[in-house]
């Protein structure tokens, strides 16, 4: 997908300056856009993404809705933590509240994740303290590590599912390589960063003008960051994971060509959620830069139509 230079400075005018609170010692970025008085919409982005990745989806969202979204700690303007053990999920499931409790209009919000942004929204959307206050939740690419941990044990001692198991390993090879100390933060600092946007035209087929992604520079820092995500909290869940589970409707958009996450990963993810409904679209992992006017009605469907009843639609678009 192109973005001509006319869109990219349109979106650019538009992006709202930060605006920062405080999670324990981490200060977060927060940008918020659209009219208070109706209804809100939180974003989290994945890695090693910042809040830039929503550009493109806000600009079909901001008329209809109050959009709330922030750079996770460690990426974009937010700060980082000073240990591996400050990139927890619950100091994350911390960081959205802090965020919704200062800049949300509303008591209430609907809450969009992609990818990590996803993976640490479950933890909310889970936590019985929390989830009353969240009225929808839309998991992109991104699922909840405690489920995953489960979903091996249940494919590992089934017969003909051990094979499953073994192909996800393999579709999520970047987990394993980046417990590896030292030589995945050297790739991003020697190649990655400076070449990302290359890889993605490459891998994803998206192709969109600068000014919708960051620096090569800030992807650097953000990507050598985020590993952390990784190592504090991958094995640790898949190695005991907790029971959990939401009332929250869920929205589950799995795109059919998502290249790191099986869409049999989330088989019998409705007896966690079981307001749950299911949308198979064409695209990517990254659609909220691939396919933002098709993401955004779906997102916008979801919230209007009251669409989370069903158990398990499918929409191909």
């Amino acid at each position: 997908m192109d973005v001509a230079g006319s869109d990219a400075a349109r979106i650019d005018a538009k992006r709202p300056a930060p605006q920062f609170c405080y999670s324990g010692d981490v200060r977060i970025a927060v940008y918020c856009q659209g009219q208070p008085s109706k209804p809100n919409i939180v974003l989290v982005h994945g890695y090693p993404d910042n809040n830039s990745v929503w550009d493109l989806l806000v600009d079909y969202l901001v008329d209809d809705f109050y959009i709330i979204r922030y750079d996770v700690r460690g990426a974009g303007l937010s700060s980082a933590p000073s240990s591996r053990s400050g990139y927890s999920l619950a100091l994350l499931q911390a960081d959205l509240a802090a965020v919704t409790a200062q800049f949300c209009s509303r008591p209430q919000f609907h809450l969009v994740g992609h990818d990590w942004g996803s993976v640490q929204s479950w933890e909310s959307v889970c936590s019985p303290n929390s989830q009353h206050n969240i009225l929808s939740y839309t998991s992109i690419s991104g699922p909840c590590l405690d489920h995953v941990g489960y979903w091996f044990r249940q494919c590992w001692g089934e017969s003909g599912s051990t094979k499953l198991v073994i192909h996800q390993i393999f579709r999520s090879w970047y987990i394993w390589f980046f417990h590896i100390p030292l030589l995945a933060p050297m790739l991003w600092r020697v190649a990655l960063g400076r070449n990302w946007r290359r890889l993605m035209r490459f891998v994803e087929g998206v192709n969109i003008d600068e000014h919708a992604l960051v620096t090569s520079a800030q992807r650097k820092r953000d990507g050598v960051n985020g590993i952390e995500l990784y190592r504090a909290n991958c094995l640790p869940r898949f190695r005991a994971p907790q029971l959990r589970s939401s009332v929250v409707p869920v929205q589950l958009i799995i795109p059919a060509k998502d290249r790191f996450l099986g869409a049999n990963l989330y088989d019998g993810l409705s007896q966690w959620a079981p307001n749950l409904c299911t949308r198979h679209v064409e695209g990517g992992h990254w659609l909220p830069l691939s396919r933002p006017k098709e993401l955004a009605r779906l997102v916008a469907d979801f919230i209007t139509d009251g669409a989370f009843h069903t158990d398990s639609a499918i929409a191909r678009t």
